[in-house]
């Protein structure tokens, strides 16, 4: 008599801690999904970068025509590199493009031709990240810029 009490108990008790525990789906302090997995342990101190991105192309307010975009990104002080590895320098890494807010490769350059749709408005911004993909601190990432693609 006295195990089905204990197990109800036991039931009850994950039940509430799990609900005590839950998160609103607006709630601020969740963090935005990350492309790539966080290290087991979170990510710790991370190196700075001498570093600096800035996003060429396309310029804030451009309206684009057609549907492929040469997206340019220029680094100052770091490198490009293709290899991904643990072993971090602070001057080589990749490049992270975000469209409207998802991340999109740019195959180790600094230039990348991408697909837009039109009748669409898009934003935009490039971060330098190090070799590992994971970003530097303090992030360099690019202003935000939004340009059109007329219907």
């Amino acid at each position: 008599m006295r195990r089905p009490f204990l197990v109800l108990l036991t039931v009850v008790l994950v039940l509430v801690t799990a609900c005590g525990s839950a998160t609103a789906a607006g709630d601020s302090a969740t963090p935005a999904p990350t492309p790539y997995p966080t290290p087991v342990g979170g990510l710790g101190h991370r190196p700075s970068s001498p570093a600096k991105i800035t996003l060429l192309s396309p310029t804030n307010g451009e309206v684009v025509h057609g549907t492929s975009l040469l997206v340019r990104v220029s680094i100052v002080g770091g490198a490009i590199t293709p290899t991904t590895s643990a072993i971090i320098s602070p001057t080589k890494g990749h490049v992270h493009l975000y469209l409207n807010n998802q991340l999109i490769p740019m195959l180790y350059s600094l230039s990348e031709s991408i697909t837009v749709e039109p009748g669409l408005e898009y934003a935009m911004y490039a971060e330098y990240v190090a070799q590992d993909h994971y970003p530097f601190s303090p992030r360099d990432v690019t202003p935000t810029i939004f340009f059109t693609v007329p219907g």
